[in-house]
């Protein structure tokens, strides 16, 4: 039987129309982020629209709602129908008893949505990962007549660059540098935290290139627990994200907490366990992510898998040789 707080959130979600009673849509899934702004904040506003999604500014906090083409991820809601009405960029927005509220509407209940998180890293080992990288080798291709940073991840890089390869070239270089010296407990140069700045920002779309591929690093560390290293990029990198806009400020501070989209971590996850069966359908499952942006942050993704990758080789060679002697 239902109990009366459920009943009375069910009445409110009814409102009348022309054809009499109209049930409002329900969010089916919230991203662990949006629970949490939805269930602490409660008054915001539209700060962007698109066609198939939206994002609201609850205080500092940000939700990305849509339908579920989305895809799971931190910051998403996605509803199960589109609403008819789609709000416009300033439109007020509120919670009010677990129901969205957009421009004095209720827009969306989320009382029974389920919660997305992601999974924690499971075991994974040094040949795991060897393994892994090796079949990402043999689908992972660079976009030499696209628009992004792909070819950062290849095992060899292109010899024909396009302008944006070109231009975060030097950048691509020194956060290699950066991971590579931190693993050893080295500290970054000064020239390498400059170029490394210049990738935020760099490149078209939504979230530019250079901010995607920062954000795949920054989960990738996360997720192999080499926070160390994570929150080392992240300082260099938090202080300057008046480089690029609001948005892609938002992805690169969830990234900093290690959340990317669903599909960005399966990849993840199938690469370090070595799951060589799953690695080509996580490749193309987040190849779909954006226009080129969930290509551009699995090459971070890559940049790191390939540094972690030298630094086990290089210690077990130590091990060996010390061990001989």
């Amino acid at each position: 039987m239902m109990n009366t707080d459920r009943m009375r959130t069910s009445e409110r979600a009814l409102t009348p129309g022309r054809a009499g009673v109209r049930r409002v849509p329900a969010i089916s899934e919230l991203g662990l982020l949006a629970e949490k702004a939805l269930r602490v904040e409660s008054i915001g506003q539209v700060a962007a629209v698109f066609d198939r999604s939206f994002y609201v500014a609850l205080g500092r906090q940000w939700i990305c709602v849509g339908l579920s083409h989305l895809g799971s991820g931190p910051l998403h809601a996605l509803c199960e129908r589109r609403p008819l009405c789609w709000p416009a960029v300033g439109a007020s927005a509120a919670v009010t008893d677990s129901i969205l509220v957009i421009d004095n509407k209720p827009f969306a209940t989320f009382d029974d949505a389920s919660i997305w998180k992601p999974e924690l890293a499971r075991d994974w080992t040094y040949a795991g990962l060897r393994r892994g990288l090796g079949a990402v080798d043999q689908f992972w291709r660079a976009d030499i007549d696209g628009e992004g940073l792909s070819a950062a991840g290849c095992e060899r890089p292109p010899t024909k660059l396009t302008p944006l390869l070109a231009a975060a070239a030097a950048g691509i270089a020194a956060l290699d540098r950066i991971i590579t010296n931190a693993l050893d407990e080295r500290s970054p140069s000064p020239a390498d935290r400059a170029e490394l700045v210049k990738l935020i920002g760099l490149g078209p779309g939504l979230t530019p290139s250079g901010d995607d591929l920062i954000g795949g690093a920054l989960i990738a560390l996360a997720m192999l627990d080499r926070l160390d290293v994570r929150d080392l990029i992240w300082h260099v990198c938090h202080e300057h994200l008046d480089r690029t806009n609001s948005i892609s400020q938002i992805h690169l501070r969830t990234a900093a907490l290690g959340y990317g989209a669903a599909a960005m971590h399966a990849a993840v996850h199938a690469t370090i366990a070595g799951e060589v069966g799953r690695v080509e359908q996580a490749l193309i499952d987040v190849s779909a992510i954006g226009h080129s942006s969930g290509r551009d942050g699995f090459a971070g993704v890559l940049i790191v898998l390939r540094a972690v990758e030298r630094n086990l080789t290089s210690k077990k060679v130590r091990t060996s040789i010390s061990t001989r002697s």
